[in-house]
């Protein structure tokens, strides 16, 4: 992958369904050399109140943050290059990242960068996220019942709940872009 990419922990981070369609959307990271993941699921009925709430509609962006935070803040030691899947556009997603992790000199070491950077930089103009068939897993899986989820790839399911996202939220809020 050239290099930039030699002897680095590589993460991508994908969402299952964007956040405007209808379903439940699946977000997930998964880090290229050990295969580790985590995942969060957003139902359509938190998607539709978040809407309802706080005009999430205008700025998924920055709920595409919110989610993103709370996926890597305990992983942050296990990778070096972040690559943020395009659902969202990846120069707000960024900046609302970088307030969230404002405090944290471990993010501010990590290079962050869209797939679409890494397409350019690859010269792979079809490069597909590796997370995405992730996302898709803990979309799928994460209504189903427990016994249900513990078949075929085992979820590292994180919770993020709508109280969390509202404080996250009108944090975020306060900034300029």
């Amino acid at each position: 992958m050239g290099e930039i990419f030699s002897n680095k922990n590589v993460m991508h981070i994908d969402t299952s369904v964007k956040f405007y369609q209808k379903g439940d959307t699946g977000i997930a990271f998964k880090i290229l050399n050990s295969g580790a993941h985590k995942g969060l699921v957003l139902t359509n009925q938190m998607k539709r109140d978040l809407d309802r709430q706080l005009n999430a509609d205008r700025e998924y962006a920055m709920l595409y943050a919110i989610c993103i935070e709370a996926l890597i803040k305990n992983d942050l030691k296990n990778f070096d290059i972040l690559v943020i899947c395009g659902d969202e556009n990846p120069l707000y997603v960024k900046l609302y990242l970088d307030y969230l992790f404002s405090n944290n000199p471990e993010y501010h070491r990590k290079n962050i960068m869209s797939i679409g950077n890494l397409r350019m930089i690859t010269g792979n103009p079809k490069l597909k996220s590796q997370a995405d068939g992730i996302a898709m897993v803990y979309r799928k899986k994460a209504s189903k019942p427990l016994y249900r989820q513990q078949r075929g790839i085992s979820l590292n399911m994180i919770n993020l709940n709508y109280l969390t996202i509202v404080k996250k939220w009108s944090e975020l809020h306060n900034i300029q872009k």
